[in-house]
């Protein structure tokens, strides 16, 4: 089976994500880690899995951690002034996922010159700006974009026949993820056929507006691709707003839990799961790997699944963690 397709495993090996915190225990004195994490926003379900995750695995390693995010992923100077606040406060690594490119890396030069570790989660900084300003990171953690749209690429081009139209959403203009998810779905498309692609901002009632527009204008589209699964579920409701439920597909990206419900209910077709839990949950390991001293790598790769009805019981049972093996390089520090 294609490995992009069905459970499309990324970066994986017969590791699991669980272990021992003995090793840790007896390697940290109690407060030696402290974390500050400042995520986009908590009003998506993507970000609320990723803060349960660094939770989560703050408690099992017995450190402290302190979750803070932005009203929505527009408010760019509200994230950047809760960081600027936090950089001031006692905290031994920053784990952080910018709203753009740019926007946290003027209170992270601070950090970086109290020589504190960072750790990037799932949105890069834009790395010319990193570099200027002299900012370090210790690792960066995330899934491939590119590898999410590549998947949900060849479930479409599986369940069409190769052949057919289709649309594309993407989020923000301009967003690094967003693009990277569509051009690897395009890398992918064969010879399908997109005959729209509209920006949704992230948002689910413009990706509804837009999706309904598509329909309107293209009868005979089979399918829909949207970079996030807020907006999958949008592009959904448009779908059955037009009578078009069984005749057109829709794939999102993130497999966040109303995704999931809605492949359940027989809706939405499927999503590239990039279990943000999984993400978030390195993201602590890395702070405390780099608190006893070991050297995180440079880049961790995070896992994706493609769901869809037929491995749903499998991804339900697990959620909001991955319900499969995979490499945690970073993991293993923690056992050494």
């Amino acid at each position: 089976m294609n490995t992009r397709k069905k459970v499309a495993l990324v970066a994986v090996a017969a590791m699991t994500a669980t272990m021992s915190t003995a090793g840790v225990a007896g390697a940290l004195e109690d407060g030696e880690v402290k974390i500050g994490a400042v995520l986009k926003t908590l009003a998506n379900p993507y970000w609320v899995a990723m803060k349960d995750g660094i939770e989560a695995r703050a408690a099992e390693l017995g450190v402290d951690v302190t979750v803070q995010a932005a009203t929505d992923e527009s408010a760019i100077d509200e994230q950047t002034e809760i960081l600027q606040t936090m950089s001031g406060q006692d905290f031994t690594c920053f784990l952080v996922a910018p709203i753009t490119g740019t926007n946290l890396i003027q209170p992270l030069v601070g950090v970086t010159d109290a020589g504190l570790p960072i750790v990037n989660v799932d949105a890069p900084f834009d790395q010319e700006a990193v570099d200027a300003a002299g900012v370090e990171m210790i690792t960066y953690i995330a899934s491939r974009n590119q590898v999410a749209g590549q998947v949900a690429a060849d479930e479409v081009n599986a369940q069409l026949g190769g052949s057919g139209q289709v649309a594309l959403i993407q989020g923000l203009p301009g967003d690094g993820s967003s693009i990277a998810r569509i051009d690897g779905f395009k890398s992918a498309a064969g010879d399908l056929e997109i005959v729209a692609e509209e920006a949704a901002d992230w948002d689910r009632e413009t990706a509804l507006n837009a999706a309904d527009a598509i329909i309107q204008a293209n009868p005979d589209v089979k399918a829909f691709y949207a970079a996030n699964d807020g907006m999958a579920l949008g592009v959904q409701q448009a779908v059955m707003n037009n009578d078009r439920l069984g005749e057109i597909l829709v794939y999102g990206t993130d497999g966040n839990e109303d995704a999931l419900a809605s492949i359940e209910a027989g809706q939405l077709a499927g999503t590239a799961s990039q279990y943000p839990y999984a993400i978030g949950a390195m993201g602590v390991e890395s702070c405390v790997a780099n608190a006893m001293g070991a050297t995180v790598p440079e880049f961790i790769e995070s896992p994706i699944a493609l769901i869809t009805a037929e491995n749903l019981e499998a991804a339900l049972e697990a959620a909001p963690a991955p319900f499969f093996d995979y490499e945690n390089p970073v993991a293993a520090l923690l056992e050494e």
